[in-house]
């Protein structure tokens, strides 16, 4: 198990409450508003940590640039893809992987 499926079962086995506040924990070593394709919609919205909660919901329409594999989040976590706000979380994009 690599370190992003390690955090992923310790994920699921958290309450509600709880998710929160580890994406909340994460959230300052987020470097999504730092990305060029990040904009004053995604930041109305408070988005970001898309590796983990998804792709973005609208706002983000076109890829100017991708600061994924920069973040502090990205390396911690040893995510394999970029690009999660166009694409996608990272579990999601694994499983798929995963299909026949």
């Amino acid at each position: 198990m690599d370190r992003f499926e390690t955090f992923m079962a310790g994920y699921r086995d958290l309450g509600h409450g709880a998710r929160a506040d580890s994406l909340a924990d994460l959230a300052p070593e987020c470097r999504c508003p730092e990305c060029p394709t990040y904009n004053d919609c995604t930041e109305g919205a408070g988005e970001r940590l898309y590796c983990l909660v998804g792709r973005s919901f609208g706002c983000v329409t076109e890829d100017l640039g991708c600061v994924c594999p920069g973040c502090a989040v990205h390396r911690e976590l040893d995510l394999q893809y970029k690009d999660h706000c166009l694409k996608g979380p990272e579990a999601a994009r694994r499983y798929e992987r995963s299909l026949p």
